[in-house]
C-alpha cells in the first residue's frame, strides 16, 4: 500500500498521495486536481512525507538539475534508456529528498533532450535529439508560414489586392487547402476558421473570388455535388458480345433520319417509316458492353453523361460513342423498335431486333426544312401529331417552356435559343412511342425491366391533364409543380404524365445507363429466343437490376443537380460582367409574397419579392442589382412594363 503523503506520478506529473482505500487511491496533481486512481496507474517516486509541493523557480531552472541532465548526456551521447526520479535527485543534490525530485520535473519540462516517463527520465541521444531539433525547427517555420500567409490573406481580401498573396509560391498550398474545401473535396477546414471565414463552402469560394485566386469563370459546382469528372478511358471490346449470338436484320433500305440539335455530338436514335411500321433505331452499346464488366460499372457509377457548359463528361468512353453513334459511319449497328398503330394512335404491334441501318443526321431546322418536300418525314410528323393527341385523350400533360441551351466559348457564355420545331415535337413523340413499345413488350415477357411511372398530379384540373398545350407561362409552372416525382422500378406502374400504362426510357443508351440496362435486357431475352434456352440464364436478376437502378440513381440524381448548378453558375457570370445588362422577364407565380420569374433569354428562373399589382404571365423589366456567383443568387430590380 502506498503511504500518505508519498510523491507518484501519474501520466508524466507529480502527485502526492492524499488518501487511500481498498481500491482506490486519492491524490494530489501538480495541477490542482484531485482523483481517485487505482495504484496499478501510479508510479511510487518518493515514499515522502511530501505534504505541499514546492513553488517553480521563476526565473531559471533548477541549476542542480540542469547540471545532472548536461552530465547524463556527456557521459552517455548514445542516450540511457531510464533514470529513475531518485538517481537523478541523487545525482543533482547528492540527496533524493521528494521535494528535489519535483524541483527535477520542473527543470525537465524544459529540457526537449529529456523524456520524462513515470518511472523516472530518458536521456535522448544525440541522433535523436539532432532530429527533433529539425522536427521544432521544421513545425517553428511552417507555424511562421502560416502566420504570414494568414496576413497576406486578410490583407488582400481587406484591400481587394491579390498581388504580394499569388507572387508568392509559399503559399500556394494554404490557398490550394482552402480550394479543396470550396470544392467539397474536404469536410473541414481549419485555415478557414483561422482565417475568419464562414466554414461554408460558399464563403470560402466567395474569399477566393476576392483575393484573386479563382476568377469567376471557375464552376465549383459538379465537384462539389460529387459527380465523377474524368473522362471513361476503359479500352472498347473488338466484337460483339459472343453470347448473345446476335443476327442483324438487314434495314439499310430504309431512309433514317437522325434528328438533335446542331450540336449534338452523341447521336443515338434514328426514325423511319416503313409502310404502317414506324421504326425507331437506337444505338446499340448493349451488344457489345457487358453487364458487371469494367465497364459496365464504370458508366453505372456515372448514371449519365454530364452535360456541362464548359464541357461534356460522356458516360461511356468516346471511341465507343464515335464507334456506335447513329449516322457517325456510313453504316450503324442499332436496336430498332417497329410500331404499328391503329387509326387513333393506340400501340398495336411491337417488334424489336437488332439491326444494321444507313442513317442521315439532320438538325431540326433541317428536317423541318426538308419535311415541305419530304413526304414520309411530313406522314410521320402528321402520326406523331395523331399519337400526342391520343395520349392527351389518356390525360397527358403537356409541359413546355422556352430551351435555351449555354455554351462556354473562350471562357465566355453563350445561350443559344432552341427552336421549336415540328421535327423536334415528333422526335419526342416517336422516342415516347417506343418507351411505351418497350414497356409493354417487357410487361407481356414478365421479365425484371426498368419501368418508369408517375403517379398522378393531387389535382389533375391543376395539372392541365389531357388539356392540351399552353401558350401561357404561368399555366406551364402550374402545371410542373403539381407534378409528382418520376419512379423508376422494376414494379410496372402506369406514368401519368405521358398518360401511358406502361413505360420505359430506352431511346439514349449511349448517355443514359438506365436504357442500357433495359437493353441488356431486351437483347438477353432476344438471345434465349434465338438459341431456344431458359431466359434466366442471360436475363439480370430482379434483385441485381434493383440494385443497378439504385446505385445509377445515386448518380444521375448528381448529374442533374450539377448541371442544374453549373447553368445558374454561367448565367450569372454573365450578369456579373454586364452589369449594364436590362432583359424581359415573365412573372410565373405570384401567389404569395415570394413569387417565381423566368428569363426568357436565359432559361433561368429565380424567385423574389413580387411588387405588388403584377399578375402572373405579366411582362417585366430586369435590371441586375447584386449578383453572387459562390451563393448562385442574384437580385434584379423589377419595372413593370
Amino acid at each position: 500500500m502506498i503511504p500518505i503523503h508519498a510523491l507518484v506520478f501519474h501520466k508524466a506529473k507529480p502527485a502526492i498521495v492524499t488518501a487511500t482505500d481498498h481500491d482506490r487511491i486519492t491524490i494530489l496533481t501538480i495541477d490542482g486536481e484531485e482523483k481517485r486512481i487505482r495504484e496499478k496507474d501510479l508510479a511510487v517516486a518518493h515514499n515522502g512525507p511530501l505534504k505541499s509541493f514546492p513553488q517553480k523557480p521563476q526565473d531559471t531552472p533548477a541549476a542542480p538539475a540542469a547540471e545532472a541532465l548536461e552530465l547524463l548526456m556527456s557521459e552517455h551521447p548514445e542516450g540511457l534508456a531510464l533514470v529513475s526520479w531518485k538517481e537523478f535527485a541523487e545525482l543533482a543534490w547528492n540527496d533524493a529528498e521528494p521535494s528535489h525530485i519535483v524541483l527535477a520535473w520542473y527543470s525537465l519540462t524544459e529540457h526537449p533532450e529529456a523524456e520524462i516517463l513515470d518511472e523516472g527520465i530518458r536521456i535522448l541521444g544525440m541522433e535523436e535529439r539532432r532530429r527533433i531539433a529539425e522536427k521544432a525547427l521544421k513545425k517553428k517555420l511552417a507555424t511562421e508560414l502560416r502566420a504570414r500567409f494568414l496576413s497576406a490573406f486578410k490583407s488582400a481580401l481587406k484591400k481587394k489586392d491579390s498581388t504580394s498573396l499569388l507572387n508568392e509560391a509559399e503559399f500556394l498550398p494554404f490557398l490550394e487547402e482552402l480550394a479543396r474545401y470550396a470544392r467539397g473535396r474536404s469536410s473541414d477546414c481549419p485555415l478557414a476558421r483561422e482565417a475568419g471565414l464562414k466554414l461554408t463552402p460558399e464563403a470560402v469560394h466567395e474569399a477566393l473570388l476576392a483575393c484573386g485566386y479563382w476568377s469567376v469563370e471557375y464552376n465549383p459546382w459538379p465537384e462539389r455535388i460529387g459527380c465523377i469528372l474524368s473522362v471513361p478511358d476503359f479500352p472498347i471490346p473488338p466484337n460483339e458480345r459472343e453470347e448473345l449470338q446476335i443476327a442483324r436484320i438487314d434495314l439499310r433500305h430504309l431512309d433514317s433520319y437522325a434528328i438533335d440539335n446542331a450540336w449534338s455530338h452523341d447521336p443515338d436514335d434514328a426514325i423511319s417509316l416503313d409502310g404502317d411500321t414506324i421504326w425507331v433505331h437506337v444505338a446499340d452499346p448493349a451488344s457489345i458492353v457487358a453487364p458487371m464488366s469494367p465497364l459496365d460499372r464504370e458508366a453505372m457509377e456515372r448514371g449519365s453523361t454530364l452535360y456541362l457548359p464548359e464541357r461534356i463528361i460522356p458516360m461511356l468512353p468516346e471511341t465507343l460513342v464515335q464507334k456506335l453513334g447513329l449516322g457517325l459511319a456510313p453504316e450503324s449497328p442499332a436496336l430498332s423498335f417497329g410500331m404499328t398503330l391503329d387509326a387513333e394512335g393506340r400501340l398495336l404491334q411491337t417488334r424489336i431486333v437488332p439491326s444494321i441501318i444507313r442513317v442521315t443526321r439532320l438538325s431540326y431546322e433541317e428536317a423541318d426544312e426538308r419535311m415541305e418536300r419530304n413526304t414520309m418525314l411530313k406522314s410521320m410528323a402528321s402520326i406523331a401529331s395523331a399519337r400526342a393527341e391520343y395520349r392527351r385523350r389518356q390525360g397527358a400533360i403537356d409541359i413546355s417552356f422556352p430551351e435555351v441551351a449555354i455554351r462556354v466559348r473562350d471562357g465566355q457564355p453563350v445561350f443559344l435559343p432552341v427552336p421549336q420545331t415540328i421535327s423536334a415535337r415528333m422526335v419526342q413523340e416517336f422516342m415516347i412511342l417506343a418507351g411505351e413499345a418497350a414497356g409493354r413488350w417487357a410487361y407481356r415477357a414478365s421479365i425484371p425491366f426498368p419501368f418508369a411511372s408517375q403517379e398522378s398530379p393531387a389535382s389533375s384540373e391543376s395539372a392541365g391533364a389531357g388539356a392540351g398545350p399552353s401558350e401561357s407561362m404561368a399555366e406551364n409552372y402550374r402545371r410542373r409543380r403539381s407534378m409528382r416525382a418520376g419512379i423508376v422500378s422494376t414494379v410496372c406502374s402506369a406514368h401519368a404524365g405521358l398518360g401511358l400504362s406502361f413505360y420505359s426510357q430506352v431511346t439514349s443508351p449511349l448517355r443514359r445507363y438506365q436504357d442500357l440496362v433495359a437493353h441488356y435486357q431486351i437483347h438477353a431475352m432476344l438471345a434465349a429466343e434465338r438459341m431456344n434456352v431458359e431466359p434466366g440464364r442471360l436475363l439480370l436478376s430482379s434483385e441485381s437490376l434493383e440494385e443497378q437502378m439504385y446505385r445509377f440513381a445515386a448518380g444521375a440524381a448528381r448529374n442533374r443537380e450539377a448541371e442544374r448548378n453549373s447553368r445558374a453558375h454561367w448565367t450569372l457570370v454573365f450578369l456579373e460582367r454586364h452589369p449594364e445588362w436590362e432583359g424581359e422577364g415573365i412573372i410565373l407565380d405570384c401567389s404569395s409574397e415570394y413569387g417565381q420569374i423566368l428569363i426568357p433569354e436565359f432559361g433561368y428562373e429565380f424567385q423574389t419579392k413580387i411588387p405588388r399589382g403584377l399578375k402572373p404571365d405579366m411582362r417585366v423589366l430586369l435590371k441586375p442589382r447584386r449578383v453572387s456567383i459562390p451563393q448562385l443568387q442574384v437580385s434584379f430590380d423589377i419595372i413593370p412594363r
